[in-house]
Order: structure tokens, then C-alpha cells, then sequence
């Protein structure tokens, strides 16, 4: 009886395959133009990101205190409760419901906080014509007054 004989899986002696020349560089030439791209994508998720996150704490933060608001507090209970979710550097204007307040009448809490970019590209929008800056963050709470 005959067996097949297979061929050897192995693919032989290895060459090492030299670069043409100047091929040498072309890694770190495209490497060069391909990483200040990569770094702004980047800085901008980082940026825009810290930015998406503390406008969502500042929106709360007002939701919460135009809700103390319409629940007959203080000016200063207030302001107390939005910067204590908030932060101490959040600027508070509220209107809100006293015992004669009318049922149709609403508590509203306005608030407006800093915001510093950790990295460069906002001074790179600037730079490149953007108008619009990104240094302060601002939310507005209205609630109905309780009566």
C-alpha cells in the first residue's frame, strides 16, 4: 500500500527582506504627520468631555436648587445647594416662590460656572478663527411653584 507524501509545512530557510532604498525613514515621516492629528482628536475628547460633564453636574445642580426654591427656601438655601453639588465657584441668580406665590407662578435658579481646558485646543480653535470659547459654563432651572 502506498501513502501520499505531503509536503513539508514548513516554508523553508527565511530571507530577511532589506527596505529598498530610502525607504528608511518613511515610518517616522508618516508617524510625524500623522501624530499632531491623532493628539488633537485626542485633546478634543478630553476637553469636550470634562466640559459635557460638568455642564451635566451644573444642569442638576440648578434642577435641585430651583426645586428647593419651589418648595418655599431662601435665597441662600439656594445658593447653598447648588454649590454644594456644583462646586464653590458657581455663580447663583434665583427667583423663587414665597407663601403668597401663585400656583401658576415658578421658581427659577440661573447659574453660571468657570471652565479651564486642560489642554490646547481651544487656543488652537481661537487661533485658527473660531469665535465661539468655551471659559464658562451656564444652566437654568425653572420649576413650578408648590404654593
Amino acid at each position: 500500500m502506498r501513502t501520499a507524501s505531503r509536503p513539508s509545512l514548513s516554508p523553508g530557510p527565511r530571507t530577511a527582506r532589506r527596505p529598498a532604498r530610502g525607504e528608511e525613514g518613511a515610518a517616522a515621516v508618516e508617524a510625524a504627520i500623522v501624530l499632531p492629528l491623532i493628539l488633537l482628536l485626542l485633546f478634543g475628547i478630553i476637553d469636550f468631555g470634562r466640559a459635557l460633564q460638568q455642564q451635566a453636574l451644573l444642569t442638576s445642580a440648578v434642577r435641585e436648587g430651583a426645586r428647593t426654591g419651589a418648595l418655599n427656601g431662601t435665597a441662600a438655601a439656594v445658593q447653598t445647594k447648588v454649590q454644594s453639588i456644583a462646586g464653590m465657584d458657581v455663580t447663583v441668580v434665583s427667583s423663587i416662590c414665597t407663601s403668597g406665590s401663585l400656583i401658576s407662578a415658578d421658581a427659577s435658579v440661573t447659574a453660571t460656572q468657570p471652565f479651564t481646558a486642560l489642554t490646547p485646543v481651544f487656543a488652537l480653535m481661537q487661533y485658527y478663527g473660531s469665535t465661539t470659547t468655551l471659559t464658562s459654563l451656564r444652566a437654568t432651572g425653572v420649576m413650578a411653584c408648590t404654593g
